[in-house]
């Protein structure tokens, strides 16, 4: 039985609507960007996504583009398995729709924003594996830059300030020397990062006020809580709503090792707490159509961070920022389903050992 006298020979399909060609010396490449599928293709390969642009049957391109069977039978199963071609009622169709309606920021930025999901990471062997070998025939920039020797001498901003000294405190240290943090110091670390504290007001309606800035009053950041040790708190999965300053948990399949939700790294296994903040893009998306506001919104999980961390170091702890996530476990995790909501940024908080030399691999 040839392809086109087996059922994809009248199943309805067309090219995919996410799909990005660049060029290079002898060939053409392509991504998916949705599927983060990436594949190299041929003009006439291009021409015939391009002719396949409406549902239709193999049959039915054939007969009307002018390719023979034989030339469908071997390039559609390698183009379906490429996300090239999409196939009508499947889920990749279904993704296509809400990318279509959802989405606002144009080809440019969702390029970025999707291929760099559910990376794969290296451990921190190989990261140091790496450095070493390219120290070894690769100059490092300069990581500081300097003033001459005529620069103006500016006040100790470390005499008698307890802010910048709390600050200068603050490091990265990923270790977990006792097994719990108390729910005081979650909550003290979830407002300083994300409460609420007054209200504003605009040409449509009330805006709430928080601990950081946010574009336009968009706050368009979730918090949610990986809590297997905090005190007060049953081992579970919750969600933190800001306005209330409470925390509501979710219903969850299971409690995952902290690791899996943090691009395989174990040493984030023994923490006893994973803050995860979510961004909702529709927010920042409903005022600004400008692509330059998903560069805000990025920004915010920043100062969200920044804010916690503080928090977390006048309490003594550690809290260890990271943005290597596993971005689709941490959505079925938390029940997040639309395509414009995005995992971006996450903090676990223990008790650090005292150890003043940084772990292996921390941001100091």
């Amino acid at each position: 039985m040839t392809f086109l006298h087996s059922a994809f020979g009248i199943m309805k399909m067309r090219s995919a609507k996410t799909l990005v060609f660049y060029p290079g010396a002898n060939k053409v490449t392509a991504c998916n960007f949705l599927t983060r599928s990436v594949f190299e293709c041929s003009s006439e390969v291009i021409g015939l996504l391009a002719s396949w642009d409406k549902w239709a049957s193999a049959a039915e391109i054939a007969r009307d583009h002018g390719w023979s069977r034989s030339e469908l039978d071997a390039v559609i199963p390698q183009l379906l398995d490429f996300s090239a071609l999409v196939t009508a009622g499947s889920q990749l169709a279904e993704q296509e729709s809400q990318f279509s309606g959802q989405w606002n920021w144009g080809i440019p930025t969702a390029l970025m924003h999707f291929c760099v999901q559910d990376s794969e990471f290296m451990t921190i062997e190989q990261a140091e594996a790496r450095q070493i070998e390219r120290a070894g025939h690769t100059v490092q920039p300069d990581l500081v830059l300097r003033n001459s020797a005529a620069a103006i001498r500016l006040p100790d901003a470390l005499d008698d300030n307890e802010l910048i000294a709390l600050m200068a405190q603050r490091r990265t240290n990923r270790t977990a020397a006792a097994p719990t943090i108390t729910a005081k110091q979650l909550s003290d670390c979830l407002f300083a990062g994300m409460g609420i504290t007054g209200e504003t007001s605009n040409c449509v309606g009330a805006l709430p006020l928080g601990m950081t800035p946010s574009g336009g009053a968009r706050n368009p950041y979730e918090a949610y809580v990986v809590a297997p040790a905090v005190e007060g708190l049953e081992p579970g999965v919750y969600h933190y709503s800001a306005v209330g300053h409470d925390l509501e948990r979710i219903s969850a399949n299971h409690l995952p090792k902290v690791s899996e939700l943090v691009g395989g790294q174990e040493w984030a296994d023994p923490m006893p707490c994973l803050v995860l903040l979510c961004a909702r893009l529709d927010r920042t998306m409903w005022k600004y159509e400008d692509a330059n506001a998903y560069r805000v919104v990025l920004i915010e999980a920043g100062h969200i961070g920044q804010n916690m961390m503080l928090a977390a170091t006048r309490h003594g702890l550690s809290a260890c920022p990271t943005a290597a996530l596993s971005h689709s476990a941490i959505k079925r995790l938390l029940g997040l389903g639309r395509l414009t909501d995005a995992p971006i940024y996450a903090l676990t908080l223990s008790i650090p050992e005292t150890d003043p030399r940084p772990a292996a691999g921390s941001i100091n």
